[in-house]
């Protein structure tokens, strides 16, 4: 009897960052990748079911999934436990099930009915439907994630535990103490928005730059500065000129008076959350953000969408209100109206939520006291989803010693 660890790949995501950190602290006796693709520290020395790389298109590797199933299959046995992340290797997972007969944990990162449309959609809709329920226990990060997997894909709800994502609250503090480079502690003498996560349609960063570029703040110019890398950087830094912003765009010495930074991926990201008047999370939909997590450990005021799943758990937990149209301070920082979407052109006027963004970011930059509030409230917010704690109860899980449907918060 075994545990086994089985993700996509070890890219800079946040479901790998997790994965990661998880298995460092999950006793496990292998640990395998679908694909040849390692850019953080692996928990253990993997074994890749094929030589596949972040090159190869997104639909070979979805076709090559009965293929790495039969893979998986040969390397366990009725007595294994599988604990997979991600949609293609929990398929994967499943699919070896049948043949092996081995226990499959898959776990959802994200809430796949904003992360699955188009033809995407069209292909792995209909497969997360027909195989989820076939797993042994699905794990959600969030109870809207679990909300989801239940009302759109026809997943028992028994089926479903609710663990949340872990956090590393000593490390983060110790990283973010680290000082600045002398070119961006000089950015950060300035009011400084900052936002962290893939540039990617789920993180809704177009609407960030509309909102910003109406924000004031009292005394001197404001910073947006963007940690992060992704497909839409390009399409980023065209629509920033657009409306007129001046850019800057990483690696290199930033000038100290853009207005926004699009800093690119930093081995140590905490340093730069934690010196920011504000961190904004401006997510059309999310899963459980480690981001807004980390940012709480980092001791940053926080503002966030109001997104089907994820941010009001951690904000304001035990509130259950959707669709709001104004800001809402919460306990461990502000919920703000969900963003559209839409990719308006940089000269539509805003959105009628972009405005409420834009006043109550310009408000809070100007109000020290509800700073320093958020601040110590977020803080101490971040000790509940420490990464021990998660850790143990995946443990429970995996050793069989919890049921599904238990709920963590």
């Amino acid at each position: 009897m075994g545990v086994k660890l089985l993700i996509n790949s070890l890219f800079r995501g946040g479901a790998e960052k997790q994965f990661a950190a998880l298995g460092a602290l999950l006793p496990h006796d292998q640990l395998l990748l679908l694909e040849n693709e390692v850019l953080i520290s692996p928990p253990s020395k993997p074994l890749f079911l094929s030589r596949r790389s972040a090159g190869t298109s997104s639909f070979l590797k979805t076709a090559a999934i009965p293929v790495y199933a039969r893979r998986l299959a040969a390397l366990t046995s009725p007595g294994d436990t599988v604990l997979s992340f991600m949609e293609r290797a929990n398929l994967v997972n499943i699919l070896a099930a049948r043949r092996s007969g081995h226990r499959a944990v898959v776990c959802e990162r994200t809430r796949p009915s904003g992360e699955f449309s188009g033809l995407r959609g069209a292909l792995m809709r209909p497969l997360i439907r027909r195989l989820y329920p076939e797993a042994a226990v699905i794990v959600a990060n969030s109870a809207g994630v679990k909300a989801d997997l239940a009302a759109n894909f026809s997943v028992p709800p028994e089926k479903i535990t609710v663990i949340n994502n872990g956090c590393d609250t000593a490390a983060i503090a110790a990283a973010a103490g680290e000082g600045l480079a002398p070119a961006w502690a000089r950015v950060f003498e300035r009011p400084v928005i900052c936002a962290s996560g893939r540039l990617t349609a789920a993180k809704g960063h177009w609407h960030m730059l509309r909102i910003f570029s109406q924000v004031k703040a009292p005394g001197i110019k404001p910073a947006l500065v963007l940690l992060g890398e992704g497909e839409l950087l390009e399409y980023l830094l065209k629509f920033a000129r657009g409306l007129g912003l001046t850019v800057y765009s990483g690696p290199g010495t930033p000038p100290p008076d853009a207005d926004v930074y699009f800093a690119g991926f930093m081995e140590n990201p905490y340093k730069y959350i934690s010196k920011a008047r504000l961190f904004a999370l401006t997510s059309l939909w999310e899963g459980f953000p480690n981001a807004l997590v980390e940012a709480l450990a980092c001791g940053a005021p926080v503002l966030s969408s109001d997104c089907t799943a994820g941010p009001r758990e951690i904000l304001s937990p035990g509130t259950a209100a959707q669709g709001i149209v104004k800001a809402e301070p919460a306990p461990y920082g502000v919920l703000l109206p969900a963003l559209s979407g839409a990719r308006l052109t940089s000269g539509a006027p805003l959105e009628r939520a972009e405005r409420v963004w834009a006043e109550k970011i310009s408000e809070m930059l100007a109000d020290t006291a509800l700073l320093e509030k958020y601040s110590r409230a977020g803080l101490a917010r971040a000790q509940d989803f420490e990464l021990s704690t998660t850790a143990a109860l995946w443990r429970d899980l995996l050793q069989g010693t919890s049921s599904p449907g238990h709920h963590v918060k």
